[in-house]
């Protein structure tokens, strides 16, 4: 139970006023460093490169569907294969660098890529054994003795010789110029592809790609090759999480629900949804993570706002994420004292939810989940609709679906050990004196499931 007592700190007014240029009169400046004191200590991973994707997984998937290799440009997918995400992407360009994975569990994975880009972004954190690194300059206009365009050299910035290279200059200097050397740079992207696809034995085979940019390049780079759509692949992948991942998503949750804990502890009447908002994606920030969404009060959209009550029961679907990956945490939030009919039916969600946990193991699907919870609310004689809806979460809120949307429910996936489970328990009812919702993390285990943070109580009072 969180004490009443507890006003939006200095922080939140200060973040509120910088989002929404006012803060409600309810917003209550404390001593941001005694909030501070409150923030939970996380041991953080701070990954270097390489795929951050269950390989083997991958190796099992692309068996299934008898895919050769996927080569991947979108720049969440270039970043599960190689750990590297193109800052070109998250400005909306493009992909101009593409990942290689194939299902040759000898084969490294590979990338395609300008050496501009590389010389420019890579090479910061890049070494030769993070993966193989196939570069493409311009064409000089020659050609070599079997009539295939030589490339013109690797440049970066030119070298006005006024002061000494600094450390950034002199790395990215010397690892492109080896880069180009260890695997010679081809003298455009069509060329560099088809190099990479013959040297890993796939450039006639079912090649899986997940951009129409993609698309066109291996359309000319690898004219024998199958090409087909990534998607099915790409979302039967991502669920089964690798060790890292798994690390990382622990990592994320526990300051998704830290920061989300320390939001609604701000709350009071008077103060508003936007400054809530606000103040989750403050906290979350405080902990490494970027706020995603909060949800409150079944509102998603953040251009209502409206002055919380006393009495008022809300509830709340915070998500926010940390190197990609997402934490998602819902509770059900009393303004005092919860009023009987809240009370009844936040206590009956809470315990389905609780039998629903317990089932949670390898070998059950999705609607097995949906039916647990529908037959524990019928145990326990409680007749609300509560969804119970299970979705993976990792890289995407929703890391099952991809272009399929809702086909891919319809699918209805088996869990595996290594997946990281939500399962949706909001009350779908009206005229209950307000709304409620539980949700937590859980990782699947080799027989049975274990939440990924503290889950404490199931409901907050303020």
């Amino acid at each position: 139970m969180i004490d009443r007592r507890f006003a939006l700190t200095g922080l939140a007014a200060a973040a509120g006023a910088a989002t929404f240029g006012k803060t409600s009169a309810a917003v209550a400046a404390t001593n941001t460093a005694g909030a501070a004191s409150s923030i939970t200590a996380v041991d953080r991973t701070v990954p270097g490169l390489g795929p951050r994707m269950n390989m083997a997984h991958a190796y099992k998937v692309m068996d299934q569907l008898n895919i050769d290799a996927l080569v991947l440009g979108e720049g969440i997918n270039f970043y599960h294969a190689t750990g590297f995400w193109p800052l070109t992407q998250r400005m909306g360009h493009a992909p101009a660098a593409f990942a290689i994975v194939t299902r040759n569990d000898s084969q490294p994975v590979a990338t395609v890529m300008s050496a501009f880009n590389y010389y420019y972004q890579l090479s910061d954190v890049h070494s030769s054994d993070d993966f193989a690194v196939y570069l493409f300059t311009a064409p000089t206009g020659e050609v070599d003795d079997n009539g295939n365009p030589i490339a013109a050299p690797v440049q970066g910035f030119r070298d006005l010789q006024q002061a000494e290279l600094d450390r950034v200059e002199i790395r990215r200097t010397s690892l492109a110029a080896a880069a180009a050397k260890e695997i010679a740079a081809q003298a455009g992207a069509k060329y560099a592809m088809t190099k990479a696809l013959k040297d890993f034995g796939v450039d006639k085979g079912t090649i899986a790609t997940d951009h129409p940019n993609v698309l066109a390049l291996l359309s000319e780079a690898a004219p024998q090759a199958t090409l087909i759509d990534a998607d099915t692949a790409l979302r039967r992948i991502r669920p089964v999480k690798s060790a890292l991942e798994i690390d990382l998503m622990r990592q994320a949750s526990a300051a998704n629900t830290d920061a989300a804990l320390a939001a609604v502890r701000a709350v009071r009447a008077g103060a508003t949804y936007r400054d809530l908002r606000s103040v989750f994606y403050a906290e979350a920030a405080r902990r490494g993570n970027r706020g995603v969404f909060m949800v409150i009060d079944r509102v998603s959209s953040e251009l209502y706002d409206a002055p919380f009550q006393d009495g008022q029961a809300f509830l709340i679907d915070a998500v926010s994420e940390q190197h990609g990956y997402h934490g998602d945490y819902g509770r059900t939030v009393f303004l005092g004292e919860p009023t009987r009919a809240m009370a009844k039916a936040t206590t009956a969600m809470g315990q389905a939810w609780d039998i629903v946990r317990e089932s949670l193991r390898p070998g059950i699907t999705f609607r097995d989940i949906m039916q647990t919870g529908k037959d524990a609310l019928k145990k326990i004689d409680a007749d609300y609709t509560i969804s119970f809806t299970p979705h993976s979460v990792g890289l995407y809120h929703t890391d099952h679906v991809g272009n399929a949307g809702a086909a891919a429910f319809r699918e209805n996936p088996v869990l595996e050990k290594g997946m990281i489970l939500s399962v949706d328990c909001p009350l779908l009812e009206a005229g209950v004196g307000g709304s409620a919702h539980l949700e937590d993390l859980t990782l699947i285990t080799e027989d049975g499931s274990e939440p990924i943070h503290d889950i404490g109580n199931q409901t907050i009072i303020v």
